[in-house]
C-alpha cells in the first residue's frame, strides 16, 4: 500500500481546500456546484472515454475532506458516487452512453433511492417490486429534489428511472444536517432494468462502501475544522488570568482530538486506496474505517463542545454546523455494530448478515 500522494493529487487537494476557503461557511453564498463541475470533480470516478476524469477513490476522498472543512453542500457523493457507479458497473453500452457524460459534466444530477419505510438499514431487503412501472415510496433519498435520474433499489434488482413526469413525486425532508433529502413516491413510474438481479446485491454493497468512505473523508474534514475552532478558542478564552488551553484538562482534550482525527484520516485513505487498487482487502479496510470512525468522530465533537462550553451549543457559533454533519455521518452507511460484524467476518470470524 502506498499512500503517498502524486503531484496531481497534491494539486487537487490544494485546489479543493482553496475553493472551500473562498466559498466559506455562508450557506447563502453562490451555488458551489458549477465551480466544482468546472474543476471536473463531478466526474472523478467516470472514465475519460465517458467524459469523466478517470480518477479514483483517493481523489474523491481528497476533495470530500476539503469540502468537509466548509462544510460545503453539493450533490458530489449522491451523483458522482451513488448514481454514477451503478450505471458504470451494470449499465448497458446504451445506458452508459446516455447518462455518464451528463453526470460527468454535471449537467445531469443523479441519486440512489434505497431506503423504504420500515427498512432497518441500507442492507435490509427492499419491498418495491422491480416491474416496468414502479409504485411505492423511498425515504431519505439524497438530493432527490432536482435529480434528473435515479437508480432505484427494488426487490428484483436495480432499476434506472428518469425523473421526468408526474409519476414521480418528491417531497423534501427536514434533515439534521441541512443536506437536501427527499421522500420519493412512485405511481406507475416507468423504469428500466440496470443489470441483472444476480449482480445487484454485490454491486450495491460496493457502491455503499465507496459512498461510506467518501462520507468519512467529508467527516474528517469537518472534524479537522472542529479541532481548529477548539484550539483557537482554547487560546483566546481566559480563566483565572490564563488561556484555558494552558490547563491540562483542556489541552489533553485537544490532544485526544488530534489523535482521533489523524487516525480517521489514515483509515479513510487506506480504505480509499484499497477500493481503487486491492478489492480483495477493501471490505476489511472499509469496515475497519467506518467502525472506528463512528465512535472516534463522536469523541472529537464531544471534546470540541467540552472545550467550547456553552458557546459551542449556540447557533451563532460555527461549531454546531459541523456537529450536525458529524452526527449525520454516524447515522448513515451502517452502524458501528454492523461494521464490526463485517470486520469480524472479513477476519474469518462470525457470519456476515
Amino acid at each position: 500500500m502506498n499512500l503517498e500522494l502524486s503531484a496531481e493529487q497534491r494539486l487537487l487537494a490544494e485546489t479543493a481546500r482553496a475553493f472551500v476557503d473562498r466559498h466559506g461557511t455562508d450557506a447563502s453564498a453562490v451555488d458551489p456546484w458549477p465551480t466544482m463541475v468546472g474543476a471536473g470533480w463531478s466526474g472523478l470516478l467516470i472514465p475519460e472515454d465517458q467524459g469523466g476524469a478517470g480518477g479514483g477513490m483517493v481523489d474523491v476522498a481528497l476533495v470530500c475532506e476539503a469540502l468537509g472543512r466548509g462544510p460545503v453542500s453539493s450533490p458530489l457523493i449522491a451523483s458522482g458516487v451513488l448514481a454514477a457507479l451503478p450505471v458504470l458497473w451494470l449499465g448497458s453500452a446504451e445506458q452508459r452512453e446516455r447518462w455518464l457524460p451528463g453526470l460527468a459534466a454535471g449537467a445531469t444530477v443523479g441519486t440512489l433511492a434505497l431506503l423504504e419505510p420500515g427498512m432497518r438499514d441500507e442492507w435490509d431487503a427492499p419491498r418495491i417490486a422491480g416491474a416496468a412501472s414502479l409504485s411505492g415510496k423511498k425515504v431519505l433519498v439524497p438530493w432527490a429534489v432536482g435529480a434528473d435520474v435515479m437508480v432505484v433499489v427494488t426487490a428484483d434488482g436495480l432499476r434506472l428511472l428518469e425523473v421526468a413526469d408526474e409519476t414521480v413525486r418528491v417531497d423534501a425532508h427536514d434533515t439534521l444536517d441541512g443536506e437536501p433529502t427527499g421522500l420519493v413516491m412512485f405511481d406507475g413510474a416507468t423504469a428500466e432494468p440496470l443489470g441483472g438481479t444476480a449482480d445487484a446485491k454485490d454491486v450495491l454493497d460496493r457502491v455503499l462502501d465507496h459512498a461510506a468512505i467518501a462520507e468519512l473523508a467529508f467527516a474528517v474534514g469537518a472534524a479537522e475544522r472542529a479541532l481548529d475552532l477548539s484550539v483557537q478558542h482554547a487560546k483566546d478564552r481566559t480563566q483565572f488570568g490564563r488561556p484555558i488551553g494552558s490547563f491540562q484538562a483542556v489541552a489533553h482534550r485537544c490532544a485526544d482530538m488530534r489523535a482521533d482525527v489523524d487516525a480517521c484520516r489514515y483509515l479513510a485513505y487506506q480504505a480509499a486506496w484499497a477500493l481503487d487498487r486491492d478489492p480483495a482487502t477493501a471490505v476489511l479496510a472499509v469496515t475497519a474505517a467506518k467502525s472506528y470512525a463512528n465512535d472516534a468522530i463522536r469523541r472529537v465533537f464531544l471534546n470540541a463542545h467540552q472545550v467550547h462550553g456553552a458557546i459551542g451549543f449556540s447557533t451563532e457559533h460555527d461549531l454546531h454546523t459541523f456537529t450536525r454533519r458529524a452526527k449525520a455521518f454516524e447515522l448513515t452507511h451502517g452502524s458501528t455494530a454492523r461494521h464490526r460484524d463485517r470486520l469480524a467476518t472479513a477476519m474469518g470470524l462470525g457470519t456476515r448478515r
